[in-house]
């Protein structure tokens, strides 16, 4: 991946509620990234929609502990990849 298509992926998308998302169906996590927000630490995802469209999602605040700075790393590296 080039850099134009890495700042296209984190620039590129709105933001939606998690829970407009399909359940049961898989989103590639493009990239991570840990934010503080006005109700504490949170982490917001781009997510790639099968239309090939980046989505934004925050996760609930219990969810930002679970991911370490390692994992965010290798999630936005490419060394893993999760959905």
């Amino acid at each position: 991946m080039n850099l134009s298509q890495y700042f296209h992926i984190i620039a590129s998308g709105k933001i939606i509620q998690i829970n407009t998302l399909e359940v049961n169906k898989l989103y590639p996590v493009l990239y991570v990234r840990r934010m503080s927000t006005q109700y504490g630490p949170t982490v917001l995802l781009t997510l790639q929609t099968e239309e090939n469209i980046n989505v934004k999602v925050y996760l609930p605040r219990r969810y930002a502990e679970g991911f370490a700075d390692q994992d965010i790393e290798d999630i936005n590296t490419g060394k893993n990849s999760i959905s």
